[in-house]
Order: C-alpha cells, then sequence, then structure tokens
C-alpha cells in the first residue's frame, strides 16, 4: 500500500531533507549572501510607475486608441491649481505670483495659463475676441485717451499722482473729454493704491495691476475664474516638460505653492488634476505599503511567537522570510522591471501568505520531537510529510495569483507574476534554509524532554466532532442568511472613493466638479480637418451630458474680415501713445507722502463739490482718499529698516505696474491683423494642447455632471460615441478601465479555480477530495459576501482582488486538513499540528491584509478589511465544518478503519492503491 512517502513527491522531499540534513551550511550561508545581491540589484533598478494608464495592457482597441492620441497630442496633463477666496483681489495675487515663479522654471514647467490678457496671446491676440468685444475695446479706448496721453510722461508712482493733482487743479480749464477720463481713472486709481498698500503688507514679488486695472476690466475678463458659492475660484494650469519629469513636477508646484500661500494668506489653495492624483495615489500607497510591510511582519512575529511560547523558531521563520523577499524583489525588478499602484503591495501580502509555510514545517517538526523522534527524523517526518500539503497549498495560492497573468489587464497580469513568482520563490527558501535553522537551539531538546502538549484543543473541537450533524444544519443556516445578503453588495467604481480621505487633490478636483467649473477631466474628439472639428462641436454641444466643448476650429475658419477692420482701428488709436521710461529707483518716501497728501486733499475737495451732483462720483473721491491715507499710515509705520523695505517695494510695484502697461500697448500696437488666424498662429500653450503633431485639431469636452460616478461616466461615454465612435480621453480610459480589471479579476478567479481543482484531483487523486477540499472556500467565500452586503462594503477596483484570492488561500486550509486525514484516517484536526498551524496560519495571514488598514488609501484599506474577512470565514469553515463533515464521511468510505497511522498511511481517501 502506497504512502505518502513512496509518492513521487515525498521520495523527492526525502532526497532534499537528506541534502540538508548532510550538507547543512551549503543551504545557508549562499543564500544570505546571495540575498545581498538581490538587494543591492532591486535597490538599483526597480522603478515606480504612478500612472493608472500604464496598468492597462495595449492590445484594447480603446487603448490603442488612447495611445494614438498621445502621440498626436504629446503635452502633459495639466496640474491645476485651485485658488479660492471671496477676495477676488487675494486670489488675483496669488495667480499672478505663482504665475510668475512658474515661468521662470522652464526645465520643470511648460506651457502656464492663468490669464488670457494680449501680452500672454500674442501678435494675433484680438483675432480671438469676438467682434463685440473688439468694439468695447475700441470705444473704452476712445474714452480713456486723454488720461493715457498724460499717462505716457508718468515714470513713478509720485509723477503719476502729480498729474492727477495737476489734473485736479485745473480742471476747470480742460475740456469735458479729459475730465469725464479723469473720473473714469478714478477706481483705476483707487486699485492702484489699495495694491501699492497690499505690496507693503505682504512679502514676495509684487504682481501688477496690469491692463485690467487700467481700463477697469473686470478679473473675469482677464483671468479664469468660476463661482463656488460665496467664493471665487481662480485656476492656474501648467504642465510638466515631460512624462519623465511629472512626478518633479508635482512636488516643485506644491513648494512653489506653499511659498506663495506665505506672501498671500488666508486662501483655500489646493493643487490636483490627473497626474497629481496618479502621484499622490502612488505615493501614499507606498508609504501605506512600507507601514503595512513592517507592521505585518511584526505581527506576524508575534503571532508566531506567543502561539509557540518561544522565539527562537518563529525569528528563524521570520529570517529565511525576509531573505525570499529579497529574493522576490530581485526578481520583480528581473521580470516586470517597476511597481504600481496594485503590485506596491506585494510585500505585505507575502509576508502574511508565505509565513505560514515556515508555520507548518515548524508545528510538525515540534510535534514530531515530542513524540520522541530525533532532530533528523522529526525533521524528515516534516519535510516529507507536512511538506507536500505546503507544497500543494503553496501550489493552489501560486496559482491564484499567476491566474491573474492570463488576464487581458497588464496590471493585474503584473501583480499575478510578482506574487505567483514569489510564493514559489519564498516555498523553496522555507524548506531549503528554515530546516539548517532548526537545528541550533535548545528548543530542540526541551521538546524531545516535554510530554505532548495538554488536550484543552481536543476538548474544543469535540464540540462539533462530536455533534456533526447540528454543525453542518448551523452551517447551511449561516449560509443561506448569507445568501440573503446578496441584493445589498454592489461594485463601487469610483476611483476617486478609492484615495485617502481629505487628500487635497480629491477635494478640489470636486470642488470643480460642484462649481461647475471645468472638470479635471474631459473627453477628446480628435478631427482630421477644421470643418469636421466644427460640425463634431456643434454636435456635442447638444448632447444632455456636455457641459462645455473647447476647440480652436472656429477661430482659425473664415477670414474675419469685420474683426480684421476693428483691430486696424485699434491700432490707429494708440499708434501715438509712447511711453517715458519707468523709473528704476526705490521711492523717495517722503516726496510720495506729500503728493498722496495734496492728493487726498483734491480727493475731500471734489468729493465735496460733487456731493449733490453726482453722489456716486463723491463716494469714489471719498474711497480714494480713504485709500491714500491707509497707504500713507503704512508709508511711515516702523522704523528706518522697515521704511528702507518700503521703498524697495514700491520701487518694485511701480516699475512692474508700468512695465505692464507699456508692453501692454506694444503688444496693441503690433496685433497682425494682416491675414485671418490659423492654426500656425496661436500661442504655442494653446496650439500644443489643440493642434495634434499632423495638424489634427482637438476638442476638449468637459462633461456636465461628476464623471467620476458610473452612471454619469457610462451615459456621457455612450452620448460621445453617437459622435465619434473613436472619442477618447479620461473618462472613455476609465469607463474602460474599470470594467476591464472588474471582469479580469472575474476571469482570474475561474483560471484559479480550474487550476486548483487540477492540482487538488492530482496530489488526492480522488473527485471527493476536491469536493472536500473546496467546501470551506465556497462556504467561506459566501459567508464573506454576505458580511460585506451586511456592513455595507462593496467591492471596489482594489478589493476585487479577494475572488481569486480568497479561492487560493482558502483551499490550502482543506489541503492541509485532507492531507492529515489521508495518514491517519481521524477527522480531528485541532489537537494536532496540522490544526495549529492551520489556525496560526490563518491568523498570520490575516495579519498580513489586516496590516492594509492602517494606511491612508481608501482602496487599500478596503482589500485588507476584505481579504482579512476572506481569510477568517474560510479559515473558521476549514477548522468546524470539514472536520464535521469527515466525522460523517469516514463511516462510509470504502477505507479500512484499521487503517494505520504515521509512515504506513495511505495517501489517498477512497482507495486503496497497490504498491
Amino acid at each position: 500500500m502506497k504512502t505518502l512517502a513512496d509518492t513521487l513527491f515525498g521520495r523527492a522531499l526525502g532526497l532534499l531533507a537528506d541534502a540538508v540534513i548532510r550538507y547543512r551550511w551549503v543551504f545557508l550561508w549562499p543564500q544570505i549572501f546571495l540575498c545581498g545581491l538581490c538587494i543591492i540589484y532591486t535597490v538599483k533598478y526597480l522603478e515606480f510607475d504612478p500612472r493608472q494608464d500604464n496598468l492597462v495592457g495595449s492590445g484594447k482597441k480603446y487603448n490603442q486608441t488612447y495611445l494614438e492620441f498621445k502621440k498626436e497630442f504629446p503635452a502633459q496633463d495639466d496640474l491645476a491649481v485651485v485658488v479660492e477666496s471671496e477676495s477676488p483681489e487675494k486670489n488675483r495675487q496669488f495667480v499672478e505670483r505663482l504665475g510668475a515663479k512658474l515661468e521662470v522654471e522652464t526645465k520643470t514647467f511648460t506651457n502656464v495659463m492663468y490669464r488670457t490678457d494680449i501680452k500672454m496671446m500674442g501678435n494675433k491676440a484680438l483675432l480671438f475676441a469676438s467682434e463685440d468685444d473688439l468694439t468695447g475695446l475700441r470705444d473704452q479706448l476712445a474714452s480713456f485717451l486723454p488720461f493715457i496721453q498724460q499717462f505716457t510722461k508718468v515714470t513713478n508712482l509720485d509723477s503719476l499722482f502729480s498729474m492727477v493733482n495737476d489734473q485736479f487743479l485745473h480742471a476747470k480749464d480742460e475740456t469735458n473729454a479729459q475730465n469725464d477720463a479723469l473720473i473714469k481713472a478714478i477706481p483705476v486709481l483707487q486699485r492702484i493704491v489699495d495694491q501699492a498698500a497690499y505690496t507693503l503688507q505682504h512679502p514676495g514679488m509684487p504682481p501688477s495691476p496690469g491692463i485690467a486695472a487700467l481700463f477697469g476690466a473686470s478679473d473675469d475678463d482677464v483671468y479664469i475664474t468660476f463661482t463656488n458659492g460665496p467664493n471665487r475660484i481662480y485656476l492656474l494650469t501648467a504642465q510638466a516638460v515631460s512624462d519623465q519629469a511629472s512626478d518633479e513636477a508635482v512636488v516643485r508646484l506644491r513648494t512653489l505653492v506653499a511659498k506663495t500661500e506665505r506672501e498671500v494668506p488666508g486662501l483655500n489653495i489646493g493643487v490636483t488634476g490627473e497626474s497629481v492624483l496618479d502621484h499622490d495615489q502612488m505615493e501614499q500607497s507606498r508609504k501605506d505599503a512600507t507601514l503595512a510591510s513592517i507592521v505585518s511582519l511584526v505581527v506576524c512575529c508575534l503571532i508566531f511567537i506567543y502561539g509557540y511560547q518561544e522565539t527562537g523558531r518563529p525569528l528563524k521563520a521570520t529570517f529565511c522570510l525576509l531573505v525570499g523577499l529579497g529574493y522576490t524583489l530581485a526578481f520583480t525588478t528581473a521580470t516586470v522591471g517597476h511597481l504600481n499602484i496594485l503590485t506596491v503591495t506585494f510585500l505585505p501580502i507575502l509576508i502574511g501568505l508565505a509565513i505560514d509555510f515556515g508555520v507548518h514545517l515548524i508545528t510538525r517538526y515540534e510535534e514530531e520531537l515530542r513524540l520522541g523522534k530525533s532532530e533528523e527524523d522529526a525533521l524528515r517526518k516534516a519535510m516529507i510529510y507536512t511538506g507536500q500539503g505546503v507544497f500543494t497549498g503553496a501550489l493552489t495560492t501560486a496559482a491564484a495569483f499567476i491566474a491573474m497573468a492570463l488576464t487581458n489587464f497588464k496590471g493585474i497580469q503584473e501583480m499575478g507574476i510578482i506574487c505567483g513568482g514569489g510564493m514559489l520563490i519564498c516555498f523553496v527558501q522555507m524548506m531549503t534554509m528554515l530546516p539548517v535553522l532548526l537545528f541550533r537551539g535548545q528548543q530542540n531538546r526541551m521538546d524531545q524532554a516535554k510530554a505532548p502538549e495538554p488536550k484543552l484543543r481536543e476538548r474544543i473541537e469535540s464540540l462539533w466532532l462530536q455533534r456533526p450533524v447540528p454543525v453542518i444544519m448551523v452551517t447551511i443556516g449561516l449560509t443561506l442568511a448569507a445568501l440573503l445578503m446578496y441584493p445589498r453588495l454592489y461594485f463601487d467604481y469610483d476611483l476617486l472613493n478609492m484615495q485617502s480621505k481629505g487628500l487635497p487633490a480629491v477635494i478640489f478636483a470636486k470642488k470643480l466638479i460642484d462649481s461647475k467649473a471645468k472638470s479635471v477631466l474631459f473627453a477628446a474628439v480628435v478631427a482630421n480637418t477644421p470643418e469636421q472639428a466644427v460640425d463634431y462641436e456643434a454636435r456635442l454641444r447638444k448632447l444632455s451630458t456636455v457641459a462645455d466643448v473647447e476647440s480652436m476650429a472656429r477661430r482659425v475658419l473664415g477670414e474675419q474680415t469685420e474683426t480684421r477692420r476693428l483691430i486696424g482701428e485699434v491700432k490707429n488709436d494708440v499708434a501715438s501713445i509712447h511711453f517715458e521710461a519707468a523709473d528704476l529707483m526705490p521711492v523717495d518716501l517722503a516726496e510720495l507722502s506729500r503728493t498722496l497728501y495734496s492728493t487726498s486733499g483734491f480727493m475731500g475737495a471734489g468729493a465735496d463739490a460733487s456731493k449733490k451732483d453726482d453722489p456716486d462720483v463723491a463716494a469714489q473721491l471719498i474711497a480714494l482718499r480713504d485709500s491714500i491715507t491707509a497707504l500713507r499710515r503704512l508709508i511711515w509705520s516702523g522704523d528706518a529698516t522697515e521704511r528702507d523695505d518700503a521703498s524697495r517695494k514700491l520701487g518694485m510695484f511701480q516699475h512692474a505696474l508700468l512695465n505692464d502697461v507699456h508692453e501692454t500697448f506694444d503688444a496693441l500696437k503690433e496685433q497682425d491683423n494682416s491675414k485671418p488666424l490659423r492654426a500656425a498662429d496661436l500661442p504655442s500653450s494653446l496650439r500644443s494642447r489643440f493642434i495634434g503633431v499632423t495638424g489634427k485639431f482637438l476638442l476638449q469636452v468637459y462633461p456636465k455632471d461628476d464623471v467620476w460616478q458610473r452612471y454619469n461616466q457610462e451615459k456621457f461615454v455612450k452620448e460621445l460615441q453617437t459622435v465619434d465612435p473613436d472619442a477618447t480621453g479620461t473618462p472613455v480610459q476609465l469607463y474602460y478601465y474599470t470594467d476591464l480589471l472588474k471582469t479580469s479579476y472575474e476571469t482570474a478567479a475561474w483560471y484559479a479555480l480550474i487550476a486548483i481543482i487540477v492540482m487538488v484531483l492530482v496530489h488526492f487523486r480522488t473527485l471527493s477530495s476536491v469536493v472536500l477540499a473546496l467546501m470551506p472556500v465556497g462556504i467561506g467565500f459566501i459567508w464573506l459576501c454576505g458580511l460585506m452586503g451586511l456592513c455595507h462594503i462593496p467591492f471596489n477596483p482594489a478589493n476585487i482582488m479577494t475572488l481569486p484570492l480568497v479561492i487560493g488561500i482558502g483551499v490550502t486550509n482543506g489541503i492541509h486538513i485532507l492531507n492529515r486525514y489521508a495518514e491517519e484516517r481521524n477527522p480531528g484536526i485541532l489537537a494536532k499540528s496540522t490544526g495549529k498551524a492551520v489556525f496560526i496560519s490563518g491568523l498570520t495571514t490575516m495579519s498580513g491584509f489586516a496590516s492594509l488598514i492602517l494606511g491612508q488609501h481608501q482602496g487599500l484599506r478596503s482589500l485588507g478589511e476584505v481579504m482579512s474577512l476572506g481569510v477568517a470565514t474560510c479559515m473558521i469553515a476549514g477548522l468546524t465544518f470539514l472536520p464535521a463533515v469527515l466525522t460523517l464521511w469516514t463511516p462510509w468510505s470504502d477505507v479500512d478503519k484499521k487503517q494505520p497511522s504515521g509512515d504506513n498511511a495511505r495517501s489517498t481517501l477512497g482507495r486503496e492503491e497497490p504498491r
């Protein structure tokens, strides 16, 4: 009758045991040295890939379309700075100061956008304007022209207000047009005074009021702004110079934002965008995975130590595990080359799973020593008998991972390769290095002298072994109750719900969504010609799910005859304007204060004179007078050093103001209206966004509703595809990405189940064994889903990984229990080393996954929660339900009830085999 030791793998393990016993140090020091080399190799070459786009393989049509789109439009995703407050002036100050900082860092940032004024748009800027806007600009220039003519002589703040004083002094001698221009300039002057005061109160380079202040234009005409309740949102966008510089750009942008916040406090500011979300997700995942790895290792070791009331062997197993993980890191570096948002979790997962190999081996070794066997015999028995169950368990768990490699999702494939390979690597490590270490230590002699452990576990197990029918009935009842919870179970597709709670990038992405402003996500429709783009735009704007469409196509079509004529009139109006050079010296505070004192006096007198005839003008004059008084107080506050600083700051402010005005009028003079606007005329920041490398036109289609939500996402994508079946962009990618991920894990679960059935069948060689081994998995999984429904825990793109893993991990309990049953024909498991090992290994596996709950990333936390529950339910079913079934099974099997145990035990459950 063939025993477990006589099977092919039993003989192989016997030879391995003999080699380990005879050549101990050959299995120890070379492995430690090799582990050191592996770690050095990993540190040098292993990379991190934060891009979710790279998780999807290029074989899918929608991803091929997206990759083609990225080739045509290679510009990086926008890094968006969201600035929110009730004060438009504070918002403006912030984006101006931050924009100036970003524009000089050309090695990190490109295409900085926060203003839409003439200077930023180039010599074709006015061709972007509508005819109504150009008419308004022409009329505004005409009304301000008398004031501007006087302004041309201004070289600093003192000469500016001296000019104002002179005009007020001779107001009766001036023409009505000049007086009207002066009155219209009062709000402009007040804004200049207020911003000069702001400059003295805050650090950093002061921004200029610019053309908005000069003409009294609103910020909405100059900056990218949105409304969010009582607050105004100002938006600044920039792009990294390359994909490789994306992470560096995110870090540097946040540094510059923090620096600017110190200059302009009191704002609600956040950095968001797809690249930022990817970066933050990867960084948080790395931190969480590192924390989880450390906690998992420590907790597993403590469970091991407490469970066995000793430190030597658990620490030896932990050391062997660390060596195996070092090998796995090198394997990952050599085969995949990087870690992504999914695979970054492999270390805590492997820690919780691979330590089980050591648990089972040590437990059986301990049991055999306490039965009086020598160290060599005890080790040989443990490696041959328990080793076969460990090997099959390692194969089934590895199969669950390797099944992932057969899916169409690149990120899941990489997870399968890394963890599947890691399981087998750690198994080899535990079966070669750990046995050598077990020969050393006083615990061996203590165990040989110690009597078998008290039968407390045996008495506990008898509670269900003596009542198998009630246990089975209770199990069936709990299973039916769990099935009733299934309607509550659902799949959460929203990837923002997987991010860390309170993550600024997520908060501000949602702020843009809630404000009905431009979302950080847009769909991309590509047209071959501007005519096709215009047609697409018209059709897209009719869709119920579309909030806005941005395209340059309409602007580059047509002759723009009337537009060019109006631009010519504007150019004629400003052609004769020539400014004096700006004063570069610091401000003479005493001289400026005297001039401002006179100005405040004129404002007071003018307010008294116009109070009856024009109360609005009087109110404006009083407000300007009050602002001047506040500025004069600031000028003279502080000591001599502070006044010197004020002189320098006001010098920078007046230089920025005058230069901005001069450059704006120079830009107006240089406007090119000789030809209509064409694609080549677009400024680089717009051309790189909207015109492809081969001349195709991009339409950025912004959703009306939150497309992170699955229903909105699906509706938006389906409507888009009625206009262009090849529409792409992040919303389309997300829609197919999450669907493919969910389907891939479901497919992996079926692959894992098939592979495991084959391996269990090969191992035990009876169909009944397959059914018995899978019973704890099936029941445990049903209980898991019932608990998830009861606790309102949904499946999501992170914890859906449990589908194949619970099958692979859960079936190992059945394999170890059936393996021991095949050896001794006794359903009592918990009292033996096998039951103890199943229980301890279940706890260590749970702690490995539970360590992920400590992290901030919601996706990883949910994976830890669900997997811990899944391992627990499978373990409980394996230790209670399966022994109860085996108790009823034994009398009906055709096996001799006097089957001997130990070395003479048979290896099959339901039949005899000849030698």
